[in-house]
C-alpha cells in the first residue's frame, strides 16, 4: 500500500509533511502539492467522516473531504455478486481548478477502499492543472 502524506493549507500555499508530521516541502498550489506526494509513490491522507443522508448516518458508508472540499466515499456493497465488497468513488470538483471528474472501484476490505480512493484523488488533483482549469487556490 501506498505511504501516506498529509498536504496542510497554510497562509501562502501548501505543506506536505511526512507520516511522522516532518515538513517536507511547502507549494504555492495544491497541485502541486498532489504532484509531489505522487511522485513519491505515495497518497494524501484524506479526512474521513461517516456519510450522512438526510441527517441519518449511513452504515458502512463513509466520506471523504480534504481541507473542506469533497473527495469521495466509499461503502460496502449491499446486493449482487460483489456483495459485501467495498466501492470506492472519487467525484467531484477540484477546489483549485475546476476540473471535473470522476473514477471507481471495488476493493475486498474497507482499508484496501480507503488507500484505493486516496491514491486516485491525489492522482487527479495532481494533473489537474494539466487537463484543464486556472492556476488559483482556494
Amino acid at each position: 500500500m501506498k505511504e501516506r502524506f498529509k498536504v496542510e493549507s497554510t497562509e501562502n500555499g501548501y505543506r506536505v509533511l511526512d507520516p511522522a508530521g516532518k515538513v517536507l516541502a511547502i507549494m504555492e498550489r495544491r497541485p502541486q502539492a498532489f504532484e509531489f506526494v505522487r511522485d513519491r509513490g505515495g497518497r494524501v491522507h484524506l479526512q474521513w467522516a461517516r456519510t450522512v443522508i438526510g441527517k441519518e448516518t449511513v452504515p458502512r458508508d463513509f466520506s471523504a473531504t480534504h481541507g473542506g472540499f469533497g473527495a469521495g466515499r466509499i461503502m460496502t456493497m449491499i446486493s449482487g455478486d460483489q456483495r459485501g465488497r467495498w466501492a470506492w468513488f472519487v467525484n467531484g470538483r477540484d477546489p483549485d481548478t475546476g476540473r471535473t471528474g470522476s473514477s471507481s472501484g471495488r476493493e475486498d476490505t474497507k482499508d484496501q477502499a480507503v488507500a484505493e480512493l486516496e491514491a486516485s484523488y491525489t492522482e487527479f488533483i495532481a494533473y489537474a492543472e494539466r487537463y484543464g482549469g486556472s492556476k488559483r487556490h482556494a
